[in-house]
């Protein structure tokens, strides 16, 4: 958590190549747990996975584009927007 709070806070265009959850527990008296997680990629190729909320995550789509306000790894917010068609 340091780490983050002393890293930059950036804003970035990206878009959204991947998402992915982690469950884990469960079993017997166990409750389970979810991490969500997306994957952000910059118009360099660079990659930037980032854990989210549930909520957050649900309201992102794979190929989304945007605007990514991060800081170290914590994922701060997602700006959609519209993307311009190629068949215009």
């Amino acid at each position: 958590m340091g780490k983050n709070n002393n890293s930059p806070e950036l804003t970035v265009p990206y878009k959204i190549v991947t998402k992915r959850t982690d469950t884990r527990g469960g079993s017997g008296y166990t409750s389970a747990h979810t991490s969500y997680y997306v994957t952000f990629e910059v118009q360099s190729g660079e990659r930037l996975e980032l854990k989210l909320n549930g909520r957050n995550y649900g309201q992102l789509a794979e190929h989304d584009f945007g605007i990514l306000p991060f800081q170290g790894t914590r994922f701060k917010a997602f700006e959609r927007q519209k993307r311009e068609s190629y068949d215009e």
